[in-house]
């Protein structure tokens, strides 16, 4: 038994020195090919002279989007987003199975839209890609469901590792983000990964940050560690202000019905080229468009205005809720380095402006905002801490990072429990309650009701005959359904049994016959587990439908006493096993 188990860690630790050559190699094709398509697009669009080239920038992003709508559509559905939530969904819900085809379509299509002037990052689409990688491999070696899974944060921490060239903070982001826990067994073979993927990202693109730091002063005053802990309030806020106004707009996109919905990229690309647009015209940057790492590293060297600051936080603000919320084919980690730099700048800026003490404050800040948005709203505090402190490689700045990066991190979680990731799968339908996931100290009861809510469940019409109905529910195991009526609005609920009783002698009678009216309580996706709760207290019946707050009568799915109690006990359980 013993020569068994060997020789299983021997083949994982072989798989995961495969894993990382190939992540760390993808990784790097990845980078050079957006490099190549943002070149020879969207930074020659911008020396075209005059208004031509203006025209030109506006229209840019629109006809990449336009491309991938349509790719997304007719091709590749499942490289829509920015590829971390689809890897978590994989990893728990489907043993890491994820189609090689999901990596050559990311990076066709994350190529093209980031490449054309989407407003989004590559490092989301390297996880996947690298998870994709992971998967495949895993496959191709015949190995089993529980065995691929535990593959997939190899491929993750490998993606990071090479994206961002910090092996260290990818190790802990697989650990942190991905899994959610440490798993010891998993722990040897990711740091291989994430090793060997950044070894390879080093020996061919050179061993350098991915950004330019300035040198900053061993000892660093007070006062820096009290502007460090106001922008870290700051970014706390802003961070709860970018998620709930991107999830808002999302939410409403996905209501759009029709033949044309995979023009939404497009719409959303022209926004980008407008906003975009206007801040090269006003300031003569285009860091809006795409990565824009190089108006990044302007700013963590300190020689960008505090008025030019300001334009490139709100234009990339705004642009990536555009870009991403639309379909975009892209990430959220670029972005959000991009504009926690341009808002530390600008605190930076107005700090020696009122006096501030320390030589290079606007360059220090801007590089501890970097990491507070981060923290803010990817929710990784650990690793976002790492990943500030590999890329400068300076001690002097960690006591900085660290006050404003737990400082944002602790804000924004008070104001929304649901990370963003989460957040967006839930948006998609997809849930991960079974999972411990979230923080026990978050209390399941103050957890939104899209955490625990069924999603997948049928809806019946008004104007539908008992006995259509009857075929529609008959092999299905729920036992109420939401009915809609000719708008598809929620019109109120049908028991099973009412169905089928009633279909048995009158098959011809209508479905609105017999429903009950929407008289009785429903409830939101975004109410309070424990208010849901009591308002079961006002009606006899144990399922209460979700309605949008955003698209009123849209019925989300439904909530039953069972999903409740169900989720008391999974969180008392884990109670039980901690101790």
């Amino acid at each position: 038994m013993e020569k068994v188990a060997l020789s299983r860690q021997r083949r994982f630790h072989v798989l995961a020195i495969l894993i990382g050559m190939l992540s760390g190699l993808s990784a790097v094709a990845f980078h050079q090919s957006i490099h190549w398509a943002e070149h020879n697009g969207i930074h020659r669009v911008a020396k075209i002279p005059g208004w031509w080239g203006i025209a030109a920038l506006i229209l840019m992003p629109a006809i990449g989007g336009l491309i991938v709508g349509f790719l997304l559509k007719h091709w590749a559905p499942e490289a829509a987003g920015s590829g971390i939530p689809q890897t978590k969904a994989a990893y728990f819900l489907k043993f890491g199975r994820i189609r090689l085809r999901t990596a050559i379509s990311k990076f066709v299509l994350g190529t093209i839209s980031i490449g054309s002037g989407a407003s989004l990052g590559r490092e989301g689409p390297t996880v996947q890609i690298s998870a994709a990688i992971a998967s495949w491999v895993g496959r191709w070696f015949g190995l089993s469901s529980r065995q691929i899974m535990s593959l997939i944060p190899l491929g993750c921490a490998g993606g990071i590792a090479a994206a961002f060239n910090t092996p260290l903070a990818a190790i802990v982001f697989a650990i942190e983000e991905i899994m959610g826990d440490l798993k010891r067994s998993a722990f040897a073979g990711i740091v291989v990964v994430a090793v060997i993927a950044a070894v390879i990202e080093q020996s061919l693109l050179g061993s350098s940050s991915m950004f330019q730091v300035p040198q900053h002063p061993e000892m660093l005053s007070l006062s820096t560690l009290l502007w460090a802990g106001i922008l870290g309030i700051v970014a706390g806020l802003l961070s709860h202000v970018f998620v709930e106004t991107l999830l808002i707009f999302r939410e409403r996109i996905k209501t759009i019905r029709g033949n044309y919905t995979w023009m939404l990229p497009a719409a959303g690309g022209l926004g980008t080229g407008c906003v975009g647009a206007f801040v090269y015209l006003t300031s003569g940057r285009i860091g809006i468009f795409g990565i824009g790492y190089s108006d990044l590293s302007e700013a963590l060297f300190g020689n960008l205005g505090v008025t030019i600051l300001l334009l490139l936080f709100a234009g990339k603000f705004i642009a990536t809720i555009l870009s991403y919320s639309t379909g975009g084919c892209g990430g959220i980690f670029a972005p959000t380095l991009f504009i926690g730099a341009m808002l530390g700048g600008s605190v930076g800026a107005a700090a020696e402006a009122i006096g501030g003490t320390d030589a290079h404050l606007t360059s220090v800040l801007a590089l501890v905002g970097m990491g507070a948005m981060f923290a803010g709203i990817i929710r990784a505090p650990v690793t976002s801490i790492l990943i500030i402190f590999e890329l400068t490689r300076s001690y002097s700045l960690i006591l900085p990072i660290m006050l404003a990066n737990l400082t944002a991190y602790v804000i924004a979680g008070k104001l929304r429990q649901v990370p963003i990731y989460e957040a967006l799968l839930l948006q998609d339908g997809v849930n991960l309650r079974k999972f411990p996931i979230l923080r026990p100290s978050m209390g399941w009861q103050n957890l939104p009701i899209s955490s625990i809510m069924t999603s997948d469940v049928r809806i019946l019409r008004t104007n539908q005959p008992l006995w259509q109905a009857y075929d529609q529910i008959k092999d299905d195991s729920h036992k109420i359904y939401p009915v809609v009526d000719k708008n598809e609005k929620y019109a109120g609920l049908v028991h099973r049994k009412g169905v089928t009783v009633v279909s048995q002698k009158n098959p011809d009678r209508l479905v609105s016959e017999i429903f009950v009216t929407s008289t009785f309580p429903k409830v939101h996706p975004d109410m309070k587990i424990r208010d849901v709760a009591s308002q079961f207290v006002k009606t006899d019946w144990m399922t209460l439908p979700v309605i949008s707050r955003l698209d009123t009568g849209r019925i989300l799915g439904v909530v039953t006493l069972h999903d409740i109690t169900r989720q008391q006990f999974l969180q008392e359980t884990r109670g039980d096993e901690a101790k």
